[in-house]
Parts: structure tokens; sequence; C-alpha cells
């Protein structure tokens, strides 16, 4: 794969001095000094001091035909709880040998000087040609695996690296195995997971990509793994009361030495967006529709992008009167689906459909498509470098710790003032739910926050109307869905979450999501935003009507459940939130009367 040009200006990419003069409102958000997007300063910066490669892996994205959900044994965690004490009960078997560690020096290999092509050397050495110790590899961009320990010859357990500056938030894992052995049952143990649950027990299978079946049959990445389960383990944490968990799989690997990756979910790193930035800006017939400038740098010095999509024109009046929508993803930076969302939004409002034009010349659309480059870039979960959850500061975020979400919120503020937003979105990944929903904020008026998502449901086959929650919470009263709602007065303010597992109903009922799919359900969502918008309000008071039938007034209930709220993390409490069961019978039922409908 051949670099992405760089972009064309070193202010805002694809635009030019006069024009912003005669347009200042849709560059409002370029940043008072001068960012030269220079080759180096596109190159990821990890702000640490822990070695990584140079260059990112490469893929290619050939998706899989619909891969089933797992169903899982009945008896798999008890049969997965019983191998803890056979481990006590004979550790003369027990290998225990350390033959990875990201970040201290290794016995194996004295050399850790990084090599002319930006790699580093491994960890483990082979020992002799009959050695079947797996060579583990994760200091590259967006890679998470801080400790591999071989227990037996083909077993090893996992230990992740926390976020920055925080005890937890261990979930998102990225790393590389080689030196492997066809046809060979292996079986890794991530023993320091944090969550009390995990889709992992109800049916999602991790994800794997072997660069021998890339290279021969053109295979991208596709689940894996048998015996896949998601249990508390004995170990005892000591920041917090309770125990770590453990996700325990088992694969067949195809091939003898392969480099195979394993990934939590489909990996998008700084380094991708960069180049499909660039990529962009090079295009005669995507530049003009679109402005990229630089709201601000991270802490590490990263850019955070920003684009202006509209139709560029020279009829200043047409312009005064579009209205706003805002676009963001990937706060958290474990949650990678949510990019390929963005990327299904972008690539949609950029292309030639008629819709998308009729959108760019109605609204002006910001979109900020990675709030937090710095956890992405070095494989976090949830924070970024000074250990804070960014949407957790959208109240009063610090310029100098939270500078993406001071200067985005900023931006947010001056584009409500030049013109009426109608809609604000967070893109996230959620982990304990299946299907593609969206949470709102309840509006003065009944029941209209229920709209768009509404309209969503009916314009796309994956999107659960039913597992939607709208309400306000105050242990979630920082995030950017509320902050917007309450400080700025954005009253269609969203969070849309697509799971990291897949769909329980429709077409794609008991099958893994994969990136065409979440980029399918963006394509849904500028469709349901034209009828949303549309200056004939038929369809939305249809819409409104309808809903006013199947939720009764003394049915309706604020169920902001914080147990299935990405905004919601309880990793550092190692308690299972309590749910509203009032809710969750609700949400079943409706699932069950779609599943029939679909049969």
């Amino acid at each position: 794969m051949e670099p992405a040009p760089l972009p064309s200006s070193p202010r805002s990419s694809g635009s030019d001095p006069a024009e912003e003069e005669k347009f200042p409102e849709l560059v409002s958000a370029r940043p008072s000094y001068t960012v030269l997007l220079s080759e180096e300063d596109l190159r990821p910066k990890a702000g640490v001091s822990i070695p990584m490669m140079r260059r990112a892996p490469e893929f290619i994205y050939s998706p899989e035909p619909l891969e089933p959900i797992l169903i899982p044994k009945e008896t798999i965690i008890e049969d997965s709880l019983r191998r803890e004490p056979e481990r006590v009960a004979h550790q003369e078997n027990l290998l225990n040998k350390l033959v990875y560690d990201s970040i201290n020096a290794s016995p194996f290999n004295p050399s850790a000087a990084e090599l002319p092509d930006g790699t580093l050397p491994p960890y483990y050495v082979q020992q002799a040609e009959s050695d079947t110790t797996l060579v583990f590899e994760s200091r590259f961009e967006c890679g998470n695996l801080r400790r591999a320990l071989q227990i037996y010859e083909f077993e090893y357990d996992l230990i992740l690296s926390p976020d920055y500056n925080t005890k937890g938030n261990t979930q998102w894992y990225y790393f590389s195995i080689s030196n492997t052995r066809a046809n060979r049952l292996y079986r890794f143990n991530i023993i320091n997971m944090m969550k009390p649950d995990s889709l992992y027990n109800y049916g999602m299978r991790p994800l794997m990509y072997s660069t021998l079946e890339a290279v021969r049959q053109r295979k991208g990445w596709a689940r894996c793994g048998q015996e896949v389960c998601y249990y508390q383990n004995p170990i005892k944490r000591r920041s917090a009361s309770g125990c770590f968990y453990t996700l325990t799989f088992a694969v067949v690997l195809p091939h003898d030495n392969d480099v195979v990756y394993f990934a939590h979910c489909y990996p998008y790193t700084y380094t991708d967006l960069s180049a499909y930035l660039n990529h962009i800006a090079a295009d005669p017939a995507k530049r003009n529709r679109v402005r990229r400038s630089v709201i601000c740098q991270t802490i590490a010095g990263n850019n955070i992008d920003l684009l202006t999509i509209t139709t560029f024109n020279n009829d200043k009046e047409s312009l005064k009167k579009r209205k706003g929508v805002v676009l963001m993803s990937r706060v958290h930076p474990g949650e990678t689906n949510a990019s390929w969302l963005m990327k299904g939004l972008i690539d949609f409002l950029l292309g030639p459909a008629l819709d998308a034009k009729v959108l760019r010349d109605n609204f002006i659309i910001k979109v900020v498509p990675m709030l937090n480059p710095d956890g992405v870039i070095n494989g976090s979960y949830r924070c970024g470098l000074a250990g804070v959850d960014l949407n957790r500061c959208w109240v009063d975020p610090n310029k100098k710790l939270n500078p993406s979400i001071f200067h985005t919120k900023a931006m947010i503020k001056r584009f409500t003032e030049e013109r009426e937003v109608v809609l604000c979105c967070d893109i996230h990944g959620h982990s304990r739910k299946k299907n593609v929903f969206m949470y709102g904020c309840p509006s003065r008026i009944r029941l209209r926050e229920r709209v768009f998502p509404r309209l969503l449901e009916k314009s796309a086959d994956i999107f659960s109307f039913s597992d939607c929650v709208f309400g306000l919470q105050k242990a979630k009263e920082a995030t950017a869905r509320i902050v917007l709602f309450k400080e700025l007065g954005i009253l269609n303010s969203y969070t849309l979450e697509a799971s990291f597992c897949g769909s329980d109903f429709g077409k794609y009922a008991d099958c893994h999501f994969n990136t065409e799919h979440y980029q399918e359900i963006a394509r849904h969502y500028c469709d349901a935003l034209l009828d949303f918008c549309n200056p004939d309000q038929t369809v939305v008071k249809a819409v409104l009507s309808e809903l006013e039938q199947l939720i009764p007034r003394e049915e309706e209930e604020e169920s902001d459940s914080a147990s299935a709220d990405s905004d919601f993390s309880n990793d550092d409490k190692g308690k299972k939130p309590k749910k509203k069961k009032s809710g969750k019978k609700k949400a079943k039922e409706s699932t069950t009367e779609r599943r029939k409908k679909a049969s």
C-alpha cells in the first residue's frame, strides 16, 4: 500500500486563504497558531518513553460472509473454572515461562535497539529449530499486550496494559504471534480483564488475521476461537475489592511459521485516519466538498482533525441559512467500530449520491473523527494520557489535560451561536449489548427525542429502537450527550452505540457485525437525517403519532440505565451495575415481536 499524499495546505487541507476570508464561519475552529502538516507531524506520537515500531501493521479489509455468533456450550463456565484448581493441584506440570514483556529488557535478546526498517527486535528468540514457543509482539500502534506467560507447551496466560495513569480499563487487546505450528490447538487466557460481564459469554468471538491467508487467499480479519468463555478468576485486585476476570479462547492455526494477529475488534489506528483524510484531500471530486482543519493538538502532540462538509459556493446568504450538524467519534480509543461507522458517514457525505448532495446543500456538517488519538496510538481502552475518561469532562474540560474536549466544546459553542444545530451525535462501541441503538435526552415536547431513532429504525434493518434509552442521569451529567443538551441547547443530542458483537434480530440475526455492516448503518443514518429535517414534516408527524400510540403517557419512563450505556464505566469498582427490570422486560418483548415479524 503506497502512502497517501500529504495535505496541500499547512492550515486546512483543500482550501486557500482567499476562500477562508470569504467564508470565515466555515473555518471558525482553526487554531490561532499554524500547524505544519509535514510527514513528521503526521507520524503518530505516543507521548511516552516506551519504544514503538515506526510503522503500524497493514491489513487488507475483505469482509468475510456472515459469521455466526457462537452458541456457547452449556457447561463452558464450569469447565473453565475447573481448570483453575487443576493448575494449583499439579504445579509441577506448569512451565511458568515469561516469553514476552512489552516494557522490560529481554533475557533472550539483550539488544533492544531499533532495526533499520523501524521494527523492534523480538523479546523471545527461538532457542532451537524444535522450539515451539510462540513469539509475541504488541509494540506497534494501537497494540496492547503487556506480558505473555507460557503455562503449557501450547497454552499462554496473557496480561494487558491498563490505560496510562490508571489502574484499570483493561478490555482492548491487539497483538501478534509468530513461530506458529499448523493444526495445533493453542489456548490463550487474558487474565486481567475488568468488566463483570462480556458479550464473549453470549456468542462473540475474537478476531484473527493470518498474514499467509491474506497473501494466498486475500482473506482479511475473521472471527475465530472455540471454547470462548469470560469468567471471574481467583486473582485478587490490589487497587479495589474483588477479583479479575479471564477471557479464554482456543484456536487451531492453519499454517506453520505464520504471523497471526488477534484483536478485540477491527483495528483502526491514527495512521489509518491520517492516510484516509490525506486520500480525501488528494481526490479532486471530494476535496471540493470538505475543508480539513486542526482544532488543537493533544498532550502527545497529535492533531485533532476537524472536517467541515457542505457545498462550497459563492452564495453567502445560502450558507448563512444552512443548519448545522455535529458528528464525533472515538473518544474511547478501544471502541474501534466507532471509527468504521464514522468512515461510512464521511464516505457517504462526500459521495456522489443525490441524498448526499441534498445534505451538503442544506447543512454545514462538522465532523471530529477521532477525539482521543493519544489513547488510540497507545492501545488504551477508555482514557487518554492523563488517565481521564474524556467522556467524563465535558462540563469543565481542562485546556492542558483535556485539550481535545476543551477545543471541541468551544468549536460547537461557536457553531451554535452562528446557526441552529439540529443534531449532534457522539459515536461509540458497546461491549455488553448486541445491536445498534441510541441514547438520547428527554425533550420538552413529549417523545420528540425518540423521533430520529424511530426514523433510523425504519430506514435500517440493523438498528434496534427497543434498545434505545432516553433520559438524564446524574452519573452521566459530564458526558458529551448531556452537556451539549443542557449547556448548549442542542435538543437532539445523541450517543450512537454499535455492538462489538452483532445483532439478535433481523437479516443479520445471530451473526457478527463486520466493517461493512458498521458502514451500512452510517448510510441509513444519513437517510434518516434527511427525513428528520425535511421541510415537509409529514413523515415526522406520522412517526410522532405512532410513538404516542405505542408509548402511553403512564408507561413513559426515564430509564437511562447505567448498566447498558457505554457512557458508564464500572471497571474500577468490579461490581455489576443495577438494572431496571421494567425497562429490560419491555425491550425483550419488543425484540421478540420483531423476530416474529422477521420470520
